[in-house]
């Protein structure tokens, strides 16, 4: 596996900053397209010239689309609780500990929902869950799940803004 990674690591590297990946979303789609490569080994399908290329390709563009959609996601999430949305500069020791305690603030105001809101959003927020799945596990309804998020949000961006409920 290693002549294999010497040989397409930096070219998939190069590939997806092509596309627009950062340097570091670069980095870790490709550990991740390996460490898929390594799991499935015996289902992933050769090219015609025996190349794996086109497998890591479409594997690791697939990475930092997913990548990619689960940043939107959390900054629809930040913006939905009235938090502010960190920028990429954001990097400093300041801004780290920053995000600690709002990461703790988070979760203690997910702390403080039932347990039936606060599974819902942890799924629907957190896990990326669809609301159907969501539903499906929980033996509900997906209109149920969706008040129980909807809910569980607004007593969340409550308790941060400095509301008691």
């Amino acid at each position: 596996m290693g002549l294999v990674y010497d040989r397409y690591a930096s070219r998939l590297v190069r590939y997806l900053q092509q596309q627009g990946a950062s340097e570091d979303v670069a980095l870790d789609a490709v550990q991740e397209a390996f460490a898929r490569l390594i799991v499935h080994r015996r289902q992933v399908r050769l090219a015609d010239d025996g190349s794996l290329w086109p497998w890591l390709a479409v594997t690791g563009r697939n990475l930092v689309r997913d990548s990619q959609r689960r940043g939107v996601v959390e900054v629809r999430a930040r913006r939905r609780l009235g938090l502010p949305v960190p920028s990429d500069e954001a990097t400093d020791a300041l801004s780290r500990v920053e995000a600690a305690r709002l990461r703790a603030r988070l979760r203690l105001a997910l702390s403080r929902l039932s347990p039936e809101q606060r599974t819902a959003v942890a799924a629907r927020v957190l896990d990326e869950r669809d609301y159907p799945e969501i539903a499906d596990a929980a033996g509900t309804s997906e209109a149920t799940v969706r008040r129980r998020v909807s809910r569980g949000l607004r007593a969340m961006q409550t308790f941060l803004q400095g509301g008691n409920s």
